[in-house]
């Protein structure tokens, strides 16, 4: 079941990326208590491959203090984040998160006997079930840089800005109060920037691996973006934990006096 927002995440003219679409700003978004988060603190985007001069030179005035960089060690050195050199800027790097992709994972080998669609949606399903718990130290160290350390404004990425991204974003947002609607809608607001940009490193990694070129509708699948995806992750999450709330606090350490915490950094 894919589903779309009823009205995509908007990004000021001044704040566009023209090289990195997929970039936003998260603030404005609401919580429960009536909250909002401030403007300029929590940002998203994808892999910093295609940034321009202009891109980097707006990225440098918005003054970021983490770069939560979600990416495997071989994308990270496909495209490094060069626009932080020499910059007071914390690079966290989400070791061990690699690609959820990757040649080897039980997902991957699933879609090696089913490489179809469907047989990709599966891997998909398979992949962001597994986010949880691969994520889990590396969430860890991030709260603890955004709370104790007040490593904000943080930006947060991985190649495409749509998966990893997605899940890191969402518990971020759910820890913070943010519904669940909301959370959906923001993940559902990359659909629009995922194109054939895109495309390459899931065939690439095909033909490399199982010696062919997989089918287009195959590609669009694996690029492609599905509330039941995220969806599937936050269940695994609360399956394990019990609850959301579980997760966060006994997996994340976020105890409700935490949160509360988290929740005077980024709102208003």
């Amino acid at each position: 079941m894919t589903n779309h927002p009823s009205s995509g995440a908007s990004v000021p003219a001044d704040l566009r990326l023209s090289g990195t679409p997929n970039f936003r700003d998260l603030g404005g978004m609401r919580t429960s208590d009536g909250r909002a988060i401030k403007a300029g603190q929590l940002l998203r985007t994808e892999g910093p491959l295609y940034l321009t001069l202009e891109d980097i030179d707006k990225l440098h005035g918005l003054n970021i203090q983490l770069v939560c960089d979600l990416r495997s060690e071989g994308e990270r050195a496909a495209a490094p984040n060069a626009w932080c050199d020499g910059r007071a800027i914390d690079l966290l790097h989400f070791e061990g998160s690699a690609d959820l992709r990757a040649a080897g994972n039980d997902a991957w080998e699933a879609l090696r006997a089913n490489p179809s669609a469907t047989g990709a949606r599966r891997a998909m399903l398979h992949n962001y079930r597994s986010m949880p718990w691969v994520m889990t130290p590396h969430l860890r160290i991030m709260f603890h840089k955004l709370m104790e350390d007040r490593k904000v404004p943080v930006l947060i990425h991985c190649t495409a800005g749509k998966d990893r991204t997605g899940f890191v974003v969402g518990i971020l947002l759910k820890a913070l109060g943010v519904s669940h609607q909301a959370i959906i809608d923001d993940y559902l607001a990359s659909t629009p920037h995922i194109d054939h940009r895109f495309a390459g490193s899931i065939i690439e990694a095909f033909q490399e691996t199982f010696g062919f070129t997989p089918n287009e509708d195959t590609v669009a699948t694996m690029i492609g973006l599905d509330q039941d995806y995220l969806e599937a992750a936050f269940a695994s999450a609360a399956e394990e934990a019990g609850s959301i709330d579980g997760y966060l606090e006994h997996n994340l350490g976020l105890s409700p006096e935490r949160r509360e915490q988290l929740r005077a950094v980024f709102l208003d």
